[in-house]
């Protein structure tokens, strides 16, 4: 099990750095002396266990710490609340995501070791990340992408992290001036960041999207500035990684999402992807009617299409939305919204945003009387969102008429003004 991963890991390179950050790099044996001096908390239904909030050595060593110990391990991003675990924790969990994804409701996901090693180790030889000499982090390392294809392979392959707290030039600048065949991967918002700025990327030997689909106009033009290919990976928080894009060739059709990782089973179901593998975990602390998501199966929201092993994505039926990759609930947003300004009908939900890499815009319907859709009332209801949340859209919709789905932008005849 881990123990003994970790133990050869120590053996082979114990005293060399195991992870970079701003204040200075951790070897896995400093790492190791920070995990057995971490202190576990105490919950009702989660026991004795070890919370992964922070920056990148915090949730590392956190990570480490329960790993050792066999005790569980909740993982929240700094910028987020914590949510308990509603219903007891399965026996022999290892892991615990916070995640909203794509059903919009924030929950809880449960995962054992075995789950967890399974989606790390299916990523670590498919991408090849043993020709790489270090993976830079500069997304959340909370974040399932950014937990399995950093920290966790620090932790279970001996592949160092380079954590930074921003997807910024400058620091990603003096990151890549320390190492050479370096791994990064990113979301579409950043690699467009990146590809605006021209930033050096010569010392990067493999590059990786995902989170959000990959236009084929990014990937041309990450190819064409810095002689890249920008290889789509796709999975979700409650199956891991599922498919991946190893060619070296430019993709001729946006929805392509590489072929099956080996051990992962796909099928579609009234259209919808189901996946079988095991890195599907155990399941959510509180489940949604029609919900599968137990048994080493998961029925995502995707709806694809399946040659062979060939993948294409189509569209994402869940009511989750997604804000440059970052996943947000149409109802948390609503209820914040509703505590800010006292007005009863709030309805939050998403629409397709001009800037294809920020895929979503975040649409707020409001029941009150156009003339009192001010700037104010904008500020004052904005007052308790984060900057991802914030909508970009305002409607006044009437609560007594109608709505329906099938809008696009989610307003119908009953839209009493519209703005923006």
């Amino acid at each position: 099990m881990f123990a003994d991963r970790w133990k050869q890991i120590l053996t082979r390179q114990g005293d060399e750095i195991a992870l970079w950050h701003p204040g200075g790099a951790l070897s896995y044996h400093a790492l190791e002396a920070a995990a057995r001096a971490l202190v576990p908390q105490s919950c009702g239904r989660l026991g004795r266990y070890y919370l992964a909030q922070g920056d990148g050595a915090e949730v590392t060593v956190a990570l480490l710490a329960g790993f050792l110990t066999g005790r569980p391990v909740q993982v929240v991003e700094k910028d987020r609340s914590r949510r308990m675990p509603t219903c007891c924790v399965p026996r022999n969990t290892a892991l615990v995501k916070q995640t909203v994804g794509s059903s919009g409701v924030r929950r809880c996901q449960f995962f054992t070791w075995a789950q967890v090693a399974a989606d790390v180790d299916g990523l670590h030889a498919a991408l090849g990340l043993g020709r790489c000499a270090v993976a830079l982090a500069p997304l959340s390392v909370a974040h399932s992408f950014g937990l399995t294809t950093t920290v966790l392979q620090t932790l279970l392959h001996g592949l160092p992290t380079h954590w930074l707290p921003t997807p910024f030039p400058t620091g990603m600048v003096e990151a890549l001036a320390l190492h050479e065949r370096a791994f990064l991967p990113g979301v579409p918002a950043m690699w467009k960041a990146w590809l605006m700025t021209r930033l050096d990327l010569s010392r990067v030997a493999l590059a990786v999207s995902a989170g959000s689909p990959l236009t084929l106009e990014l990937e041309a033009g990450v190819r064409e500035t810095f002689g890249l290919k920008l290889h789509n990976l796709y999975g979700t928080s409650e199956t891991g990684a599922i498919s991946y894009d190893g060619t070296e060739t430019p993709r001729t059709q946006a929805g392509d999402l590489g072929t099956l990782l080996p051990g992962v089973r796909a099928t579609v179901v009234e259209g919808r992807l189901l996946v079988e593998s095991a890195a599907v975990g155990l399941g959510y602390d509180t489940v949604q009617p029609g919900e599968l998501f137990s048994l080493g199966r998961h029925r995502t929201w995707d709806r694809v299409m399946l040659a062979g092993e060939a993948l294409s994505y189509v569209c994402c039926e869940g009511p989750g939305i997604n804000v440059a990759s970052r996943k947000l609930s149409p109802a948390a947003i609503a209820e914040k919204i509703r505590q800010a300004t006292g007005v009863r009908h709030v309805r939050i939900h998403g629409q397709p945003s001009r800037d294809p890499e920020r895929m979503q815009d975040v649409v707020a319907c409001i029941g009150i009387p156009p003339d009192q859709l001010t700037s104010d009332f904008k500020s004052r209801a904005c007052a308790a969102l984060a900057p991802w949340e914030v909508p970009r859209h305002w409607r006044i919709e009437n609560p007594a008429r109608p709505t329906s789905g099938d809008d696009p932008a989610g307003g119908l005849e009953g839209l009493a003004a519209q703005l923006a």
